[in-house]
């Protein structure tokens, strides 16, 4: 027995990346599992069912977070059959484009996904949320931090990071605790569609915070799910830039950052 078993466990962007190999490590927890996701889910059920030695439910919705009406009808009616214990928010994209070559169509979708599409999702689940129940949401560590080709992308997850700690401060007065799980990069088809489009400025930017292991990740952040931590940072380079961001002046940090650009723009 788990803290997972037998919880019932919505996860959003179940599809691919962090949201499936979350589903993969709770299924084998004996989690019952409601899954959502904008493509298709058949392939990711099968695969699931073959890991589902406890028995569990196992159910898959299609759900495009940035459609408020949609999201409220699809989480209603998972909830019919079967209410959340736990809430886990992955979807969003990046926008790895400098402020000077992005189009505000490029801008405006990085903020209806990562923003918009977050608000959606909790103000769809909130009326099946009571004492006791958890909500664990996707920032990054670009939600404290800036970066070189990631303007859009560092502003919807700064959003992401005050709108959580605001909830945070209303809900958990009601029993309803919140984790943030905020990780440098990981190596998921989200990092990868970045190759070839992210500048050798931005490349190594993203370098200092270090790489995950996807596995890993999802390890450190139902650790911190189960303890009920606000706020999970997995990674040793990741938190070492998180205690510089609390202690040291913004002009060093800002110095380390200019500096990082600069060297990797004479590569």
């Amino acid at each position: 027995m788990s803290y997972f078993t037998n919880k019932t466990v919505y996860i959003t962007g179940a599809a691919s990346g962090i949201g499936f190999e979350t589903a993969k490590q709770l299924i084998q927890q004996g989690s019952n599992l409601v899954l959502f996701d904008v493509q298709p889910l058949d392939d990711v059920v099968s695969t699931l069912q073959t890991m589902n030695k406890h028995n569990a439910l196992i159910a898959g919705y299609d759900l495009d977070v940035t459609d408020a009406a949609m999201t409220t009808t699809q989480i209603a009616a998972a909830a019919h059959e079967q209410a959340p214990d736990i809430l886990m928010h992955f979807v969003g994209i990046t926008g790895p484009w400098t402020f000077d070559e992005m189009s505000q169509e490029q801008f405006e979708r990085v903020m209806n996904i990562n923003v918009f599409g977050t608000r959606n999702v909790l103000a769809a689940v909130r009326p099946f949320l009571s004492r006791g129940k958890q909500v664990m949401v996707t920032a990054s560590m670009s939600s404290f931090t800036g970066s070189y080709g990631y303007s859009s992308y560092s502003a919807s997850k700064f959003a992401v990071w005050g709108m959580m700690q605001s909830l945070s401060f209303e809900w958990k007065p009601l029993g309803i605790d919140i984790t943030v799980f905020a990780p440098p990069p990981i190596d998921t088809p989200l990092t990868q569609s970045e190759v070839g489009v992210m500048s050798k400025a931005g490349v190594g930017m993203k370098k200092l915070a270090g790489e995950l292991k996807i596995e890993n990740a999802v390890k450190s952040m139902l650790k911190g799910v189960e303890k009920r931590e606000f706020l999970v940072v997995p990674g040793v380079m990741a938190n070492l830039i998180r205690l510089q961001l609390r202690f040291f002046p913004v002009k060093w940090v800002n110095w380390i950052g200019n500096t990082t650009v600069a060297l990797s723009m004479k590569k």
